[in-house]
This record gives structure tokens, sequence and C-alpha cells, in this order.
């Protein structure tokens, strides 16, 4: 019987940089967040007068309105100006504009190879604001935003240069958080972060590493069963939840081709498939491994890996109920969505929907931990 490795065909990572963070009164006020990476144009503008800064921070103005930017020889080519890279792009009054999408701070543009990447430098208070609309409902109970808004800050400080080799902090994508800038903001979200401005959740002192799924589907995940880590803080050993039944992610159901799952197998030793078993619960009653049964012989796989190569958008969760194969279908049911570690989204509704405060409802999912206020430098 083959085990197939999965670490070969798809890897994914949750990584916490907490030396920057341990010190809860002396966390940096600003965060480089990249919005555009590796581009060789862009537009850049501002509502009013702007100025533009080259790499000797020279000063040059250019009246509101946008103006294209082009990779160069010698750095960028802003308008009438060449400039050697770094360059900084910051309004005189407002938000600056990067592909006609309004950011609050400043603009730097960063060599990368011949492109260059467009890094968005602002307040983490700011940030927070432009991440809590794209990781979250803002029609939500308001407890629930700002449960999302103290984890989101605490993943943001805990991670701070963890992209500090390509001369930024955090990127705005999945790998770390989506954040859509000021023009993702709503009055909600940004009353939540408001009204947990500074706060972080922590855990002996340090900050927690805050991992969250959209729904657990009645129990969260020990990581060790989904990234591998050897050691589990006691605060994310996985919890009981009984309020996201009634999420729309509590139940799911996905048919899908058999061709289709060997292709995303990317092993060519699989044969045509004819049973999947599930081998092993973990902790929350999800599936461990995978069995699959196909006419070359057996083969083993870890359950959440499977999920996450064969399409995460389509089989939500490795929480399954059955597998069944009919005719050249495969047919999965399971039951929430995501990784399932740490706060359960839909969970946290449903608390606040019951009357619970976010400050409950970060202890029950994370229990042990406190929220603190950080300070700024």
């Amino acid at each position: 019987m083959k085990k197939i490795n999965l670490f070969k065909i798809a890897v994914f990572a949750i990584s916490f940089s907490l030396s920057n963070a341990y010190a809860l009164d002396n966390v940096q006020k600003s965060i480089r967040v990249s919005i555009i990476l590796d581009a060789s144009s862009f537009t850049a503008g501002s509502s009013k007068d702007f100025f533009v800064y080259d790499s000797a921070n020279k000063k040059f103005k250019l009246t509101k309105g946008t103006v294209n930017v082009y990779r160069s020889q010698i750095g960028a080519r802003i308008g009438k100006y060449d400039l050697s890279l770094p360059v900084r792009i910051e309004p005189s009054k407002g938000a600056v504009f990067a592909n006609f999408k309004p950011y609050r701070g400043y603009l730097v543009l960063k060599k990368s190879g011949d492109k260059m990447n467009i890094i968005n430098v602002l307040d983490i208070e700011d940030y927070i604001k432009g991440v809590l609309p794209k990781e979250i409902g803002d029609d939500w109970h308001m407890e629930a935003l700002k449960t999302q808004a103290v984890i989101s800050r605490t993943y943001a400080i805990s991670n701070l240069n963890s992209h500090s080799s390509q001369g930024f902090d955090l990127c705005s994508t999945t790998h770390c958080q989506v954040y859509g800038g000021l023009g993702a903001e709503t009055k909600n979200t940004n009353q939540a972060v408001l009204e947990t401005k500074g706060q972080v959740l922590t855990y002996q002192g340090k900050p927690a590493q805050t991992v969250f799924h959209a729904a657990c589907g009645g129990s969260t995940e020990d990581p060790k069963y989904v990234w591998g880590w050897k050691e589990t803080p006691p605060y994310l050993k996985g919890v009981k939840c009984r309020y996201c039944c009634n999420s729309p992610h509590a139940k799911w159901e996905q048919s899908l081709d058999e061709n289709f799952i060997r292709a995303k197998l990317k092993d060519n030793t699989v044969g045509k498939i004819k049973s999947i078993k599930i081998k092993g619960k973990t902790s929350s009653g999800a599936a461990k491994e995978l069995e699959i049964t196909h006419s070359n012989g057996k083969c083993i796989l870890n359950a959440y890996k499977f999920r996450l190569n064969i399409d995460a958008w389509k089989i939500k969760s490795h929480f399954f109920d059955s597998i069944k194969i009919k005719d050249d279908k495969i047919c999965f049911k399971g039951k929430g969505w995501g990784h399932k570690a740490g706060l359960c989204q839909c969970g946290a509704k449903g608390m606040a929907e019951k009357g619970k405060t976010y400050s409950k409802i970060l202890v029950y999912f994370y229990p042990k931990t406190k929220i603190e206020t950080v300070k700024y430098k």
C-alpha cells in the first residue's frame, strides 16, 4: 500500500514570526502591505495634489488625478520623471490611488527583478479597517465583528516582517489576510476596529496564534492534524461548537468526476478509483486519512491535504460524513468549511446573536487566553 506525499503537490503553511511582537508596549505603528506584485506598470494618483520622492528623497509635485507608472532601466518612469527605486508616492491629503483603488497612507515602489512591487504603508489600525470587511460579513453582529478585529490585529502584529525578504510585512491575499484598502471599508467594520483599538489576544504575555476559518461543523480542530504541528498551544486543542449549526456551511455535498480526482492527485500510478474510505478520525471527528482503492492497488492520503489538492472550494472541509462512488462520479458529503482550527467565524456569529460579548467569544474558542492592549511606538 502506497502513501502519497501531498506536500510535494501543494504546500500550505501557517507561520507566525513573534519576535517583533513580544513587547506589547513597543509595537511598531505602521505596516507595509504588498498590494501589487511584479508589475511592469500601474496607475497611481490622488484626488488632491500628490508628491513623489526618489531614492535620494528628492521631492516632485504632481497635480491631482492619475498618472501611469512604468518600470524603467533607471527605476520607475512617473509622468515626465524617471526616478531611481525605491520611490515613494504620498498624497498631500486624503487617499492615494493604485490602479484606481483608494488606500490610506502612502505607496512605496520597490525593485523586483526587472519589475516592481507596489507596497502600501499605513497605520496598523487603518490596515485592519481594510481587512475586516474582506474576512467577515459587515452585516454580522457587532460582537462578531469585534471578535474578528481582535484576531486580525493579533495576526498582523504577530507576523510583522514575515515577508521581509521581499521588502514588506504582509501580502494582501489569503496567504496572510485579505486586504482591500480604503475602498473596502464599511461603517460597521470600522466601528468594530475603533471599539477594539490596539487590542490583541495573548497567551502567557505573548500574542496568540489566532488562526480562524468559516465554519467548523460542530467542533474545532487541533492544528496537528492540519499542518502537522509537533506542539499545539493549549488554547488551540479544539472545542465543541454548537453555534454554527444553522450556518449555510453547516453541511455540504459535492459530486466530482472520478477522472477529475485522479488528475488532481497528479500521480499517474493511481488507476481508476473504485472506493475512497475514511481511515481514522481526528479529535474533532474529521477524517485523518483516506484510503483509495483503485485499479492498480491502494494508496493512503492525508485527508486535509487531499481536500486542498482536489479543490478547497468544492470539497469544503476534511470533515466527511460519507464518500460514495456512483457510476463515474464520486459523491462527498461533509460538514463545515475550512481547516477547522482556531476561531469558527460562523460560531462566533451564532454566539454574538445569542448575546455573548466578543471577549466571551474569544475565550471560548481560544481558552486560557486574554485580551491585552498594545502600545504603538
